[in-house]
């Protein structure tokens, strides 16, 4: 249902007429996320054939090396291996009872994903998510590249669940789930709607970026959106400067600041580094009230400030965090 046919290939065919060395076809196999597969076994497809004679023209065309390529493919591999889990388990969860079901016939949520014309839904809508990210990811590069292709100027941050950990013992399975997603809706909602990026969920974790004229209002919303009796705090942390953007993600000291900045903080609160402390105080939005240096693990002692917006800063004081 899934591939279309029956398998009937082996690796050892499927190299020989896509013309792709075998070790090399093997290698991107385990990139992509899937296991080996025993000599002789015929478990391919003519997709299969396909796709790997697409990978060969594309590593010919632009005449790309092996690791260039292993690099490709695991990114999005494991990118596809999330979406095809989420898929799955997201139509397991329609059906009571159906989890743990493994046979399609008792199954109605697996049976309802296995109807072939589903697939073909969900293949073209994730085709067009590809090329809408894509169109995404180009306008956003020609706006902050920073005379590198892996290098870019823009705000990181981070909001985290506070006490999340010694909630989730109190709570069944089921509730905890609801927990999670609950804070994904809505940290996604505030982010985007902010105009921002998720770069990635982290259980009772968002990390995401934004130009620094929007990271402030974000990382407030994120702190006034789970200020409720129903919900847990959050606890957001944000730096800016120059990061390493590779396989859709974010690295280097911004990013760590960032993070470290959000264990530092208390419930409910945001901090914020001093490059970002610099360029707010110029914005009459917000106030952003000192604090003595923070001494964050691998960093060392760090002036950050406490964000606030500025209708809230009368009486305010300078204090430390915990």
């Amino acid at each position: 249902m899934v591939m279309r046919g029956e398998p009937g290939l082996t690796a050892e065919e499927l190299a020989a007429r896509s013309g792709v060395d075998l070790e090399l076809a093997r290698k991107l196999r385990r990139a992509m996320g899937l296991p080996d597969v025993p000599q002789g076994e015929r478990v391919f497809y003519e997709e299969d054939l396909d796709a790997l004679r697409h990978a060969d023209a594309l590593i010919r065309d632009e005449r790309l090396e092996e690791r260039e390529v292993l690099h490709l493919t695991r990114t999005i591999g494991l990118a596809a291996a999330r979406m095809a889990d989420g898929a799955v388990g997201f139509w397991l969860e329609r059906s009571s009872g159906s989890r743990r079901e493994a046979d399609p016939d008792e199954s109605p949520g697996l049976a309802a994903l296995l109807d072939p014309k589903r697939i073909e839904d969900l293949e073209r809508v994730v085709l067009y998510l590809l090329r809408r990210h894509l169109l995404d990811s180009v306008t956003r590069r020609l706006t902050t590249a920073d005379g590198s292709e892996s290098s870019i100027t823009t705000a990181v941050g981070f909001a985290d669940l506070v006490g999340f950990t010694s909630l989730s013992e109190q709570l069944s399975d089921r509730e905890t789930a609801e927990l999670i997603e609950r804070f994904e809706t809505l940290a996604t909602d505030r982010v985007v709607g902010g105009g921002g990026r998720v770069i990635k969920m982290i259980g009772d974790e968002v990390m995401f970026s934004a130009d620094p004229v929007d990271v402030a209002e974000i990382a407030l919303s994120l702190s006034e959106s789970f200020a409720s009796p129903d919900l847990p705090s959050v606890r957001v942390g944000v730096a800016s400067g120059r990061v390493v953007a590779q396989s859709g993600d974010l690295y280097g000291p911004v990013v760590n600041l960032a993070a470290r900045a959000t264990v530092a903080a208390r419930p409910g609160t945001v901090l914020v580094s001093p490059s970002m402390a610099d360029f707010l105080r110029g914005d009459d939005r917000y106030v952003v009230v000192s604090l003595r240096p923070q001494r964050l693990k691998g960093i060392g002692a760090v002036p950050l400030g406490v964000l606030r917006r500025a209708r809230k800063a009368a009486g305010a004081t300078s204090r430390g965090v915990a």
